[in-house]
């Protein structure tokens, strides 16, 4: 049951645009972040020329 000598105090206007300013900056930020991340992974994982690995390998029972 409500209390009539305590009345709920307005919700104010200017409360709700405070509160989302640091929820769209914060989503901005990770955006950029994941912009950064995205872009330097494409650039440092660019294709490069395999090299085949050689090296003698000693087999046994091998004809020499």
């Amino acid at each position: 049951m409500a209390n009539p000598s305590r009345p709920l105090a307005p919700l104010q206007a200017s409360s709700g645009a405070r509160s989302a300013l640091p929820l769209r900056r914060r989503w901005l930020i990770a955006g950029a972040v994941l912009v950064v991340l995205l872009v330097l992974a494409w650039f440092e994982g660019g294709e490069r020329d395999l090299r085949p690995i050689e090296e003698p390998v000693a087999l046994p029972g091998a004809i020499r």
